[in-house]
This record gives C-alpha cells, structure tokens and sequence, in this order.
C-alpha cells in the first residue's frame, strides 16, 4: 500500500505481465471511498488511472495519480 495525502493505492491481483491498484479516497479520514483503478493500458504502453463514475478530484489527488502512474510506467520498463 502507498499513501498520498488524500488517497492510497491498494496493490490488487496481478495480471500475468502488470498489476493493478485500486485507489481509495480519503472522505472523513476512513480511507474506504474507491475512486478509481490503476492498471495497464496496452495500447499506450504505460499504467493508466480508470476512475469511478462521478468522482471528483482536485490538483493534490491529480499530480499524485499521475505520479504514481509514472513511477509505476518506469518501473515496469525496467524490468523487462
């Protein structure tokens, strides 16, 4: 698990080649509300964030998303 400062990134099942993240919003401190998946975009090449319908997000959560994404992109290529 990775924490932000609004939300966190969960590690889920993994896929065969990548894995996947469920991300979870932090609404009065109890850290429950998903908000969106991780997971990877094989026509683009790199980690993507699906979010759940009608959420909402500010610059913190977006930057931090996008990040984490990045990192994870990064890594992936890496290792292969």
């Amino acid at each position: 698990m990775t924490e932000g400062t609004y939300i966190r990134f969960v590690e889920g099942t993994p896929k065969p080649k990548t894995k996947t993240w469920a991300v979870f919003g932090d609404k009065d401190g109890d850290g429950h509300d998903l908000i969106g998946c991780i997971a990877w975009l094989g026509r683009w090449r790199k980690y993507c964030f699906f979010p759940e319908p009608e959420t909402v997000f500010e610059q913190v959560c977006l930057r931090e998303i996008a990040e984490f994404c990045e990192h994870e992109t990064r890594h992936h290529r890496r290792k292969r």
